[in-house]
C-alpha cells in the first residue's frame, strides 16, 4: 500500500470516529484506547481477512455485539481473547489455535483497521448497511466448513461469504442498544 493510500485510510479512521462523536445516532464506541481498538482489528483480520469487507465488517459487528451485551466480557480485547488459554474453546479460533499471530498482509491489516474505526464510530457505509442490519444483533459465527454444537440452539442472521451468523436470545438480558426499542416501553 502507498503512503498516501495508508494516510486516506487513516484519515478515513479519523473522519468516521469525528462524525460519530457528533451524532446522536446509534451508540460508537469513542475514546476507546489503541490496545481495543488493536483487538477489534485483530479479530477481523485473523477471522476475516480472506471475506468481503460486508464479511469483515459483520465478524467486527459480532466482537462488538458481545461487548454490549452483558453476558460476555466488557472490553474488545476480553471479547476477543476470552478462553484464549484452552484450545479451541474460544468463539475466535485465532486465539486458541496454537498458531502464532503474525500480520503477514500490512496493507490489508491496515485497511481491516479503517473498517474496525468505522465500526467503532458506529458509521456504515450504504453499500454495506442493508446486509448488517440482520447482524446488528449477532453474537456468534462460524465457518461454512464446520458445525458447532450450539449453532443448533441460535437463530440464524445470515450468511455472508464463508461464515454463517447467529443471534443468542440469552445474550441480552435486558433491552440493548444494538436492538430495536419497543417505542411503548
Amino acid at each position: 500500500m502507498s503512503a498516501a493510500a495508508a494516510e486516506t485510510l487513516k484519515g478515513i479512521g479519523e473522519a468516521a470516529l469525528e462524525i460519530a462523536a457528533e451524532s446522536t445516532g446509534a451508540p460508537a464506541m469513542v475514546g476507546l484506547s489503541g490496545d481495543e481498538r488493536k483487538c477489534l482489528a485483530e479479530g477481523m483480520y485473523f477471522e476475516a481477512r480472506g471475506e468481503s469487507v460486508s464479511g469483515q465488517l459483520a465478524v467486527g459487528r459480532v466482537i462488538l455485539n458481545r461487548v454490549s451485551s452483558g453476558a460476555y466480557p466488557n472490553s474488545i480485547c476480553g471479547v476477543v481473547y476470552q478462553n484464549d488459554d484452552k484450545p479451541n474453546r474460544c468463539q475466535f479460533s485465532f486465539a486458541c489455535d496454537g498458531k502464532e499471530d503474525v500480520v503477514r498482509e500490512s496493507a490489508k491489516y491496515e485497511e481491516i483497521e479503517g473498517y474496525a474505526n468505522w465500526l467503532l464510530a458506529g458509521v456504515a457505509t450504504p453499500r454495506h448497511a442493508f446486509q448488517m442490519a440482520s447482524l446488528q444483533a449477532s453474537t456468534h459465527y462460524h465457518a461454512d466448513y464446520v458445525t458447532p454444537d450450539w449453532a443448533n440452539r441460535l437463530t440464524l442472521t445470515g450468511r455472508i461469504g464463508h461464515h454463517y451468523f447467529y443471534f443468542d436470545p440469552s445474550a441480552y438480558p435486558v433491552q440493548s442498544a444494538w436492538l430495536p426499542h419497543d417505542p411503548q416501553s
